[in-house]
């Protein structure tokens, strides 16, 4: 879907970039290009994948601990 920003009044250029920088941070369209322009391959995905959830589980250990504490 298109990214549509509409000028306001007393808005100047900069004003205008600074909304669509803003739109395109909040919709991860430069992660999503970023992941578009190479192959990665499906054991590096999978990889990633199990590292994130690695992660988690981590950080969930470790806040139980300091409940417990």
């Amino acid at each position: 879907m298109p990214i549509v920003v509409k000028k306001g009044k007393g808005e100047s250029k900069d004003d205008i970039i600074g909304k669509f920088r803003r739109l395109v941070i909040e919709e991860d369209i430069t992660e999503e290009v970023r992941k578009r322009s190479a192959y990665s391959k499906p054991a590096k995905e999978r990889y990633a994948k199990k590292k994130i959830i690695l992660w988690r589980e981590k950080c969930r250990r470790r806040a139980k601990k300091r409940r417990r504490a």
